[in-house]
């Protein structure tokens, strides 16, 4: 996509030695980035380790029957042991869905690493399992005009990641429509749609065979309610928990020494487990990751605060998140008598990331079904809910989405 969009030259990439750090006991603790890693990291104990070890490879409780749905905490502990739980995973869902893993589902947040236990019996036989397949069926050849990391990383745009979406709407000109409110939609005598919009210039209405629904599952659930009332309850069901990002700068002699890597401040980020007493979910090292992003002398620190486990960040000023966010960062990172930081940006999400709980895919199938069985062909849902929350995922959930479009589009096409 960085590449068809005209910005593969555009494109920065993380270090992919970058170590990742989780709070732990007061001190942050950097999380193996490769097997030989393990023997020597500090963040888990040697029986923490042990227990993990073992488990993975199937000397572990067994499974439940299959009409138990493991959650996230449940699958975890069983398979790894409560180490790998609380020092790893728990923080991990914090920063990746803002979520409860006690009540986020294994099969739907995690489904490749859940399905390594069905196909193999274990952890280790299902990853030994799925490289025998991978190797039976090689990938296709990589684009040779894609960038290439000297490792797994993370990526972005040496302006940020809003180049690709101006990107793209610059090369499709003026079929993107800004400030269109569908306002609704209503079915047509020949199997399409009438969509009513309002534009800056009043209501507008077109005709359409197909709609993809890439909004917010709740916002497509108020739309799909006049055509099936099935599919929109199904929709409603899905949580969506609050979520603030702030963006705050700080002197580079703020950070505290501990925490310097040959006198820098290194590293992807740290995570922050629900047991640790910090409110902040996690902090991302922006000005290390990525070049140009803190002037010279300053470090630039992305932070995420609230999801399901604080949803009462929402009733909060940008002020006093500013200052949850620095009173937890002086108990980590910075150095506690060090200036006030420069606030950026705060953004408060009141509905933020849809959370793949217990009986997700199950809601979700529903939903289809219902707008198999109300005859709305050519409506398809797509988005986070669907894909999975990842950007790297709602991207091959878009080409998943567009072949189908494609297929159902063909059979209009003339022969």
């Amino acid at each position: 996509m960085p590449v068809d969009s005209g910005l593969k030259d555009e494109v920065v990439l993380g270090d992919p030695n970058a170590p990742r750090f989780v709070l732990w006991n007061g001190k942050l603790r950097a999380v193996p980035s490769s097997p030989s890693d393990l023997p020597f990291f500090d963040l888990m104990s040697i029986p923490g380790k042990l227990r993990a070890g073992f488990g993975a490879l199937g000397i572990r409780p067994p499974p439940p029957p299959p009409v138990h749905e493991e959650s996230v905490e449940e699958f975890v502990r069983r398979n790894l042991g409560d180490e790998v739980f609380e020092r790893l995973i728990e923080p991990f869902c914090s920063g990746v869905y803002a979520g409860d893993p006690s009540k986020l589902s294994m099969k739907a947040a995690f489904g490749k690493v859940w399905k390594l236990e069905q196909n193999g019996g274990s952890i280790i036989g299902g990853t030994f399992k799925a490289i025998q397949e991978r190797n039976r069926v090689p990938k296709p050849p990589r684009d040779p005009r894609l960038p290439k990391p000297k490792g797994q990383t993370v990526g972005s745009f040496r302006k940020g990641l809003a180049m690709l979406p101006n990107a793209i709407s610059s090369m499709l000109g003026s079929k993107v429509k800004l400030s269109w409110k569908l306002s609704s939609i209503s079915k047509l005598d020949n199997g399409g749609y009438n969509l009513t919009y309002e534009t800056p210039e009043g209501l507008v209405t077109l005709q359409t065979r197909s709609v993809i629904f890439t909004v917010p599952s709740y916002v497509a659930s108020s739309l799909l309610r006049p055509l099936s009332e099935a599919a929109a309850d199904s929709l409603s069901k899905f949580y969506y928990p609050p979520v603030a990002s702030v963006s705050v700068s700080y002197p580079k002699d703020a950070i505290r020494t501990e925490c310097l890597i040959d006198g820098e401040l290194k590293g992807f980020g740290q995570l922050h487990p629900r047991s640790q007493g910090v409110e902040t979910l996690g902090t991302i090292y922006s000005s290390s990751l990525f070049p140009n992003r803190a002037p010279s002398g300053r470090v630039l620190l992305l932070n995420y605060i609230g999801g399901a486990t604080n949803t009462g960040i929402v009733s909060k000023t940008e002020g006093e998140l500013v200052e949850a966010v620095d009173r937890d960062l002086r108990k980590i990172l910075i150095n506690p008598n060090a200036k006030d930081p420069v606030a950026l940006g705060v953004r408060v999400w009141p509905q933020a990331i849809p959370q793949f709980l217990i009986g997700h895919l199950d809601i979700l199938d529903a939903a289809k079904s219902a707008l198999r069985d109300s005859g709305l062909r050519g409506l398809f849902l797509g988005g986070n809910y669907v894909s999975g929350v990842a950007l790297g995922r709602c991207v091959e959930g878009a080409y998943d989405v567009a072949a189908e479009v494609a297929g159902f589009l063909s059979q209009y096409s003339y022969k």
